[in-house]
């Protein structure tokens, strides 16, 4: 199985950071596709670079089919926004998974309610529209910003930390979410080396995506039913 990995900021270290947790967390049976969309920004922070991205993100993937060699089984945006999701779903003729959707699916089966922290002070108005749309916003308690701008991620991984800490220790004092959605490519692989609340679960945004990429993947797989045994034809 072949996963393409696409990122829509341009920041080539960030991707090679989400490709490396990406194989770590797929094994060997998925070979993971790596590409940043150099076009965009290096860290997507507003509506403007939403955008821009959407329209770099379906003109790579564009491009791929146009060459037919779009060798993958399912494609994943490497950002918390996913933009452009809509727009290479109805061009692709292979799943699109982004990470705020998969997220979300994620923790509605682990807990009824959410929070969301995230990178940069512009996304919580930008992601409570995004829910809105899914039909899910009254499952979100609270969508916490964590400033991230000063920091050059995926570097200063101590300082980012921090600042997470602090945003779940203050969620934790005024909801106390069951589920915390750790959201944002900057961010991902934080979830796993955080403590995580009395009575709450971090829940790894990539790494949800990661999972429901797998599972569609096997789905979708010739031959492939549940449980990874192969279909015969012999009734």
């Amino acid at each position: 199985m072949r996963l393409l990995l696409l990122n829509g900021n341009s920041n080539a270290a960030m991707t090679a950071t989400l490709a490396s947790r990406a194989r770590q967390w797929l094994g060997a049976a998925v070979t993971v596709i790596e590409e940043t969309t150099a076009e965009g920004v290096p860290y997507i922070g507003s509506r403007r670079d939403c955008a821009l991205t959407a329209a770099h993100t379906l003109g790579r993937v564009e491009a791929h089919l146009a060459r037919g060699d779009l060798a993958a089984d399912a494609i994943l945006l490497g950002c918390f926004g996913e933009p452009g999701l809509e727009a290479v779903r109805e061009i692709s003729p292979v799943p699109v998974l982004g990470m705020l959707e998969a997220s979300v699916l994620c923790a509605l089966q682990l807990g009824e309610r959410f929070a969301i922290v995230t990178p940069g002070l512009r996304w919580p108005r930008m992601i409570e529209e995004r829910l809105h749309a899914l039909g899910v916003a009254h499952h979100c308690l609270e969508i916490v910003p964590v400033r991230v701008e000063d920091l050059a991620l995926p570097l200063r991984q101590e300082q980012v930390s921090e600042r997470l800490m602090e945003a779940l220790e203050g969620l934790q004092r005024r909801a106390a979410p069951p589920v915390v959605i750790i959201g944002g490519a900057a961010f991902a692989g934080f979830a796993a080396r955080l403590p995580a609340p009395p009575g709450c679960r971090l829940l790894d945004a990539f790494d949800a995506a990661l999972a429901q990429s797998l599972a569609l993947m096997r789905l979708g797989a010739p031959g492939q039913v549940s449980g990874g045994k192969a279909e015969t034809s012999e009734t």
